[in-house]
């Protein structure tokens, strides 16, 4: 096939930038991916006619006439629906206090002051600081992509808010709110980005705040609508997308990216063949990038030895023998936290022995006006050096041993729900556990966790990546922005905006204010 581009991985990073080279640079564009599924974190699986999507929770700034529900209609050309998520989408849930958070940033801040009104001027300014320092964390990641007296003048602009941005979000939370439980309710979210209030930079933590503060919403028909409007855009510019397809080598020849070396399964044969294009992204993460698919010396593999990942975790996938409505859950999020302290590695050694205390619960087939069956999923975060003993082993075949602490991790959760809301337990079906090896065995993260690069003060401040690697080779997805869906996103945006020129970017959010066509499905 000629192709001129390859990109490496079906995520939603390197799927965005596929699509935005085929609609508006006219490249027939060649997808690889190893798994037997597309779509990466963003792809979905069925049990006993349940249905799950694995990375997909809820998607914030999707309201008609936004500019992220824009670029995303343009990336899948008009062909997913959106559902919104009740007003009140988010309850966290401490021994002292429970806020339910409406999908109103007014709003929002007027429950917290009713909540804690000795901090009305804090929580105020800790809204304003949002605002500023997300657009600040924005500007400043896209300014690493733009040539450079443009990329400098924009990164100059948010000199002021930058020493906020860089703090700890501990640190900051610490600097600014007097109570500790409004601290702690503040930092809620940070699953959301797989850091920790100790070790995330506030610019991350301000980005995933505002993101939600219109509320989220839900693909229609899940993950899986999302890869196959995508898809179907890339095919019918003349491209392809391929599984079990496992790109083992980018060729470079004379400092420049010409191709991959992909090994190719047919039934119980494989072949490897070679195939060239003017243009390879990689969408396999950096790590698997610079250390990995590259075989020569690059100076980004000594920068993310300095980078930690973000924490592993565990998923409960719950299969669900009546409607959890009964229950009186309308399809928001539930945040359950057994303390104030925010500390994976306690609650990691908790869960681990099945007595998780803290843990995030979601329901797929309530915000799915498309489900069929009812549906939940308890995600909390594990210790990854738990699980080394079984390093090495084939998914689906790790022996009794890991089956039981699987088992006893899942229970663990369920009952974790059951405190909460008792009558829980008994409405389960079906429970699936996935671990940091299920991770690792599908997205290439050994870390184990949805976040592989934790995006930490250091992270931003030596500037980590950029999507430029070599001639002709190109970094993209959460790596290069942010952890979710919208943050591969605009990772992939800028990927492409760069493989298009120095006005890429500008041409594609200009693109994206035109209504977008209606994707071949």
């Amino acid at each position: 096939m000629d192709v001129d581009a390859i990109v490496v991985g079906s995520g939603f990073g390197g799927l965005t930038a596929a699509s935005l080279l085929t609609q508006l640079a006219g490249k027939r564009v060649l997808v690889l991916e190893k798994h037997f599924r597309l779509g990466g974190f963003n792809h979905a699986f069925q049990r006993k006619g349940y249905h799950w999507d694995v990375g997909l929770h809820y998607v914030g700034e999707m309201h008609p006439g936004g500019q992220m529900r824009a670029i995303m209609d343009l990336v899948t050309g008009g062909g997913v629906e959106w559902a919104a998520m009740p007003h009140e989408f988010e309850v966290f849930h401490y021994p002292e206090l429970t806020v339910t958070v409406p999908a109103d940033a007014a709003a929002y801040a007027d429950l917290l002051i009713g909540h804690f009104p000795r901090q009305d001027k804090a929580i105020r300014r800790y809204f304003a600081d949002v605002q500023r320092v997300a657009a600040w964390c924005a500007r400043e990641v896209v300014s690493w992509n733009l040539p450079r007296p443009i990329g400098a003048g924009l990164a100059a602009a948010g000199r002021r808010t930058r020493g906020i941005a860089l703090m700890t979000t501990a640190d900051y939370l610490a600097a600014t709110i007097d109570d500790p439980v409004l601290r702690a309710v503040l930092a809620s979210q940070w699953g959301d980005y797989g850091v920790e209030p100790a070790r995330s930079a506030f610019a991350i933590h301000a980005l995933i705040v505002q993101h939600y503060l219109r509320g989220g919403w839900y693909p229609v028909g899940g993950s899986d609508a999302m890869t196959d409007a995508i898809v179907g855009v890339i095919t019918a510019g003349g491209g392809e997308a391929r599984v079990y397809s496992t790109v083992e080598e980018i060729l470079v020849e004379r400092g420049r990216a010409v191709g991959v070396r992909v090994a190719r399964k047919r039934g119980r044969d494989s072949a490897v063949e070679e195939i060239r294009a003017p243009l390879v992204i990689s969408d396999a993460g950096a790590r698997a990038t610079f250390n990995r698919l590259l075989r020569m010396p690059m100076p980004q593999s000594a920068a993310l030895r300095r980078v930690p990942s973000g924490h592993a975790c565990v998923t409960a996938y719950l299969g669900l023998r009546e409607d959890p409505r009964r229950l009186g859950f309308q399809g928001e999020n539930h945040w359950m936290f057994g303390d104030l302290e925010h500390d994976p590695v306690a609650d990691g050694a908790a869960a681990l022995a099945g007595r998780a205390r803290s843990g995030y619960l979601s329901f797929p087939s309530l915000k799915d006006p498309a489900a069929t069956r009812h549906t939940a999923e308890v995600i909390a975060p594990v210790p990854v050096a738990a699980f080394d003993g079984w390093r090495g082993t084939d998914w689906q075949k790790r022996g009794g041993d890991y089956a039981a602490l699987k088992e006893r991790i899942g229970r663990g959760l369920i009952d974790l729900v059951e405190r909460h809301r008792p009558g829980f337990a008994a409405t389960v079906d079906h429970l699936e556990v996935s671990t940091p090896l299920t991770v690792d065995s599908f997205a290439g993260y050994p870390s184990g966790g949805f976040a592989d690069l934790a995006t930490t003060p250091e992270r931003l401040r030596r500037r980590m990546f950029p999507v430029d690697v070599l001639p002709g080779l190109k970094l993209t997805g959460a790596d290069t922005m942010a952890l979710g869906i919208v943050g591969a996103m605009m990772g992939g945006v800028m990927t492409a905006g760069s493989a298009m020129g120095p006005l890429g970017i500008p041409r594609i959010i200009t693109r994206a204010s035109r209504p977008a066509p209606r994707a071949p499905r």
